[in-house]
């Protein structure tokens, strides 16, 4: 399951996330997973063309921010309340905004643009849940797979756990009702979300 973290969310309408919610379906279908898995994959694979803002908290105060309106894209890195790192996809175009030189949290951030890969967090690509599905379909003898419901950051989110039959440590994902990710469980990482909104603030795309 470790192969699915964190990887880059896709623009697109309703009717792309339709599409692809109904890919990974029949992928999953396709290979020997229960409906029930299968329609975890498909809610999952929805998550990277909807609208929400999730928060992850880290340490010491620290926190990921993650907005999503296709096809804008925003990542804040929040220490203390205030934003100190930001990356920024607009339509195609990806912006990385930081303190400027001596500067300190609370300052304007300085945004450029830049080559580097759209930032990840927070949705799955269709293409790692295929290959997700195919991997758990592979291990089908030796996991036992489940579908649970959980509530997280208060919505009611639907988790898909893989627990070893040898006795190791159980992977889990669990999704919001739009599909975003809202509890990842995984190779050793753990992030949570304590807070989601299906909105965006106005302004949150500024530049």
């Amino acid at each position: 399951m470790a192969g699915v973290l964190g990887v880059p969310a896709c623009g697109g309408g309703d009717d792309a996330g339709s599409t692809r919610a109904e890919q990974v379906r029949e992928v999953a279908l396709d290979a020997g997973l229960s409906e029930e898995v299968a329609d975890v994959l498909a809610l999952a694979a929805r998550g990277g063309t909807a609208t929400f803002q999730v928060t992850y908290p880290g340490e010491d105060g620290a926190a990921l921010v993650v907005s999503q309106q296709p096809p804008n894209r925003r990542i804040d890195a929040v220490a203390a309340g205030l934003i100190v790192q930001s990356q920024v996809v607009l339509d195609d175009t990806t912006y990385t905004c930081d303190l400027p030189d001596g500067g300190s949290p609370g300052d304007a951030l300085e945004c450029r643009r830049t080559q580097a890969a759209a930032p990840a967090h927070g949705a799955f690509t269709p293409e790692a849940l295929e290959d997700f599905a195919e991997d758990l379909a592979e291990r089908a003898d030796r996991t036992e797979l489940r579908v649970e419901a959980r509530t997280i950051a208060d919505v009611e989110a639907r988790c898909l756990v893989a627990e070893p039959r040898d006795g190791g440590d159980a992977e889990t994902i669990c999704v919001g009702p739009d599909g975003a990710q809202l509890l990842l469980d995984a190779g050793g990482q753990r992030v949570e979300a304590d807070a989601y909104t299906p909105d965006v603030p106005d302004g949150t795309f500024d530049l």
